[in-house]
């Protein structure tokens, strides 16, 4: 009854609606002309157009779509005589996204993080949604071809607020329902899914330009189990990728048929397109899409019995992953060895890399890679006769899928309230005007809406009365960190923008800290002390500072503090006797030693009514950066 009560919550929510879109730009319609024909040519057309351009948020857009087809004609060393950069705030903003796509492009995590903080930060200084909307777009573009779903969904919402604002859409509005019904996949609603990307393609004018949305659409069916249309729209965007000659493309799409013909048991078919794929990924030196095809031809040899192909395909494909930082690809390809090595009946070394896969999920607090790996720990553990560790596991699982499944319910029952409430406000506005008889006839239509929505809702709350007896339970638990007791990340944003004006002569203050050389804890000692370390960090935080505090587990080892009314100087040295008595304090492992650690902090005050904390929290993220760059322990202000 629980999955049906969501499921019935989730049906009937209002989709988020964007702007109405507006007639696409003369460049856009030139570039999308091009691009059917051939990448180059749109290529070469963006590089002529760019500089024509004043610094803004079109050029912002227009550039790093440039650095994004250079990238994929591997034409990326060009793009730093094609863009003339000005010292405009704009241009640096474009500067960064550049950098960051071709950092992305190596795989380069940390550093293509690095400079899209930088991107965010001075767009939301500006405070112009073209800018705002335009970068968070490329961001969520880069989140997820990194294979980084984690927050997704905010950064979705931003788009859309900011899209609401804009006076001009210069972008199509394709852009947004792709990666919309990326992330609708990847939470498994496929549903959705599946609209959006037909909406996409019916909003395209040229049939080549289809092709991405055909591939994503192909992967929407294959995670239905429907190879048929998997396959069919695979080798339509294959076919229509060759017309454009683009490469990278053209890989991607021979590794996603290779996938497809694995999982329909067609072998030898899905060798093929993997072997293709793979000597294109040679050609770019791409790592990561080397190591993720190598897994994918594992799998094919597991299949096949073929167990000698299958382990050194695996190897090799681990040794591929080592020169990259990103964590969440890493952890995708972790899983997938684990999997295969399990096929393979290597019972400890799966145990091994989904261990591995557990702990980087935890570090960037990656719901669905932890979920998958505490699966595998589970069934592996059980496998050896280890029941005690399996149903350890296993009970870490019920949590995390409670937690997500709970807030799911809370966020579709919130959305549903909240269109009940613009339904009565739209009748009382029709109510306050001249009635005539056709605003009669909207007002009976809109009565009947809100009677049908009570209706629902007072029937959905019984559903969830009769299901979700442990409602406080689960609400607690969508709202705290499981391990700390601390405030998640949702519900500490919520409540500080909640918060009123400071007092008179007193401001705000955040502190966002970060533990100094976490994983080296959990290296050296093991996770149970890594665990402890950060419950007795939350501990310490709850001592240390005054009730009025609010404090929240960010993900991680990283944490938040909001401490109403005080001045620049109180916070500052606020944070520095906590970094201090942190520093100071004893932790004892399990094995009975003495420990410490340190962290880096960032603090920030303002006096006005917070209503978004995005732009406040860039600003941190790029001070705590610093604190970090400054040789940890210490407190930088943002």
């Amino acid at each position: 009854m629980r999955i049906f009560v969501v499921f019935l919550l989730l049906l009937i929510a209002p989709l988020p609606v964007l702007a109405s879109p507006q007639p696409e730009n003369s460049w856009q319609q030139t570039y999308d002309k091009l691009r059917a024909e051939d990448t180059r040519l749109a290529f070469e057309y963006l590089q002529s157009h760019v500089n024509r351009l004043a610094p803004g948020s079109e050029r912002i857009y227009v550039g790093a779509t440039l650095a994004r087809t250079a990238i994929s004609l591997r034409e990326g060393q060009s793009l730093t005589s094609s863009i003339v950069y000005s010292n405009n705030i704009n241009d640096e903003i474009l500067q960064h996204i550049v950098a960051a796509l071709l950092f992305a492009h190596e795989n380069i995590y940390s550093q293509t993080m690095a400079e899209f903080k930088q991107a965010i930060s001075k767009a939301y200084t500006l405070e112009e949604p073209a800018v705002i909307a335009t970068v968070e777009l490329f961001y969520i573009n880069v989140k997820i071809s990194l294979a980084n779903y984690v927050q997704l969904n905010h950064h979705i919402k931003e788009v859309e607020r900011n899209v609401q604002l804009m006076n001009d859409l210069f972008w199509g509005v394709n852009s947004l329902h792709n990666v919309k019904a990326l992330n609708a996949n990847f939470n498994g609603d496929h549903a959705l899914a599946i609209e959006m990307y037909q909406q996409a393609i019916a909003n395209t004018v040229h049939e080549a330009n289809k092709a991405p949305y055909y591939n994503n659409l192909a992967l929407t069916y294959l995670d239905l189990g429907n190879f048929s249309d998997a396959t069919k729209y695979l080798k339509k965007s294959l076919k229509l990728r060759e017309q454009q000659n683009n490469q990278f493309k053209i890989a991607l799409t021979m590794l996603n048929l290779g996938i497809v013909a694995n999982r329909a048991n067609q072998h030898q078919d899905a060798l093929t397109w993997l072997d293709k794929a793979y000597q294109l990924y040679v050609e770019f030196n791409n790592s990561y899409r080397k190591a993720y095809t190598l897994v994918q031809k594992a799998k094919v040899y597991t299949k096949l019995k073929q167990t000698t192909k299958a382990t050194n395909a695996i190897e090799q494909a681990l040794s591929l992953i080592s020169v990259t930082d990103n964590i969440n690809l890493i952890t995708d390809i972790r899983i997938h060895a684990a999997e295969n090595m399990l096929t393979l009946g290597k019972v400890d070394a799966a145990i091994e890399q989904a261990m591995i896969a557990h702990d980087l999920a935890l570090s960037v607090n990656d719901k669905s890679h932890l979920i998958q790996s505490l699966e595998l720990l589970s069934d592996l553990t059980a496998k050896l006769g280890n029941y005690e560790q399996a149903y350890q596991f296993n009970t870490k699982l019920l949590m995390e899928k409670e937690q997500l499944n709970a807030q799911k319910s809370m966020q579709a029952m919130i959305a549903l309230e909240s269109e009940l409430e613009v339904t009565a406000q739209q009748l009382e506005n029709v109510r306050l005007e001249k009635s005539n008889n056709l605003q009669q006839q909207q007002i009976s239509r809109l009565e009947e809406r809100q009677r049908y929505q009570a209706v629902i809702i007072v029937f959905s709350l019984i559903l969830l009365f009769l299901s979700l007896r442990g409602y406080n339970k689960h609400k607690y638990r969508a709202q705290h960190d499981n391990l700390t007791g601390a405030l998640n990340r949702g519900a500490f944003v919520g409540r500080v923008t909640r918060f009123g004006n400071p007092t008179l002569g007193k401001k705000h203050a955040l502190m966002l800290f970060d533990l100094d050389h976490f994983k080296q804890v959990n290296d050296a000692y093991g996770h149970p002390t890594g665990d402890l370390v950060l419950i007795q960090t939350a501990e310490l935080v709850r001592n240390f500072f005054p009730q009025t505090a609010l404090f929240a587990r960010f993900g991680g080892e990283e944490f938040m503090v909001f401490i109403p009314n005080v001045t620049d100087d109180e916070i500052f040295e606020l944070a520095n006797q906590f970094r201090e008595r942190l520093s100071t304090h004893d932790i004892t492992t399990e094995t009975r030693e003495k420990m410490t650690v340190t962290a880096s902090f960032s603090t920030l005050t303002y006096q006005n009514h917070l209503s978004n904390l995005d732009k406040i929290y860039s600003k941190l993220d790029v001070a705590l950066y610093d604190a970090k760059n400054r040789g940890r322990n210490c407190v930088v202000k943002a």
